[in-house]
């Protein structure tokens, strides 16, 4: 036989059998480095910006929509603009005279929450007055407001200058009508040029 000494060495169990979970002091110490990182991450997400854009991304699709609308019915529909309450008002204008007439349908969107209406600090091109801009703007419900004609046209060309809440220049946008197609097209203000989106 041989003779093999053991040298393994066994610790000794507690009383209280094997460790299993964590201690108060080691879940204190994960849960003060989680809060250490979201103070530092949260900061940098810019929640404005994703506000501006779903307003930009709602007024370009209810234009959008009232232009199919009047191509489809075969009838004018006027996008009225109330940049106090930050909503508008899409008429079907069955009698085509850039007028609500008993009878005629009217549906209000407002804009998302956490967005306005406003003038930016920097114009795409000329200076304007208003955040709501047209050469030939029709008035409707004392709101200024565009026209779709039924072949897919506008009466006007239009510009609509939105921001978040914040309102600070990075949070522009823009969205432009022209009036012989009735397109529409999306501009982002990085501070110093807008930049045209998809």
């Amino acid at each position: 036989m041989s003779s093999r000494s053991n040298n393994s060495r066994t610790t000794p169990r507690s009383a209280a059998g094997p460790r299993r979970g964590f201690t108060i002091l080691e879940l204190t110490v994960v849960l003060i480095m989680v809060s250490l990182i979201a103070g530092i991450a949260v900061p940098r997400l810019n929640y404005e910006r994703y506000r501006a854009d779903a307003a930009m991304r709602t007024v370009r699709s209810i234009l959008q929509a009232s232009q199919r609308n009047a191509i489809m019915r075969q009838t004018n529909v006027v996008v009225g603009f109330n940049e106090a309450a930050g909503l508008m008002e899409i008429i079907e204008d069955t009698d085509n005279d850039c007028q609500y007439d008993p009878g005629e349908r009217l549906v209000t969107r407002p804009l998302e929450e956490g967005s306005k209406f406003s003038l930016p600090p920097t114009p795409y091109g000329s200076p304007v007055a208003s955040p709501v801009t047209g050469p030939n703007m029709c008035t409707v419900r004392g709101l200024r407001a565009i026209q779709f004609l039924r072949d897919g046209a506008t009466a006007t060309d239009l510009d609509v200058y939105l921001t978040s809440s914040r309102g600070t220049a990075k949070d522009y946008r823009l969205i432009r009508v022209t009036m012989a197609s009735g397109r529409t097209e999306a501009f982002r203000f990085d501070g110093s040029t807008w930049k045209r989106t998809n």
